[in-house]
């Protein structure tokens, strides 16, 4: 009974080191990618920099998107279809 007690606790500790190594090296791999995975969160890298321009144009596709989604200002269209 020792020897399986024994061989239960080496077992838990081979898997516990197989699985840190795992993840450090999962880890590490992702690094090399440009993605850092740490206790406080995810960074991602990127070569591409923003401009003013970028940004500004990049919010007003996002503000067209969203007024063409909305349904107000489209009441003439509902009452065509609906009768």
């Amino acid at each position: 009974t020792i020897i399986v007690f024994v061989g239960t606790i080496l077992a838990v500790i081979y898997s516990a080191r197989k699985f840190t190594s795992t993840v450090a090296a999962t880890k590490e791999s992702l690094k090399n990618r440009g993605i850092s995975v740490s206790d406080r969160g995810v960074s991602i890298k990127t070569d591409k920099r923003l401009d003013m321009e970028d940004y500004v144009d990049a919010t007003q596709r996002g503000m067209i998107k969203v007024l063409d989604a909305a349904s107000f200002g489209k009441q003439d269209e509902i009452e065509r279809t609906s009768s």
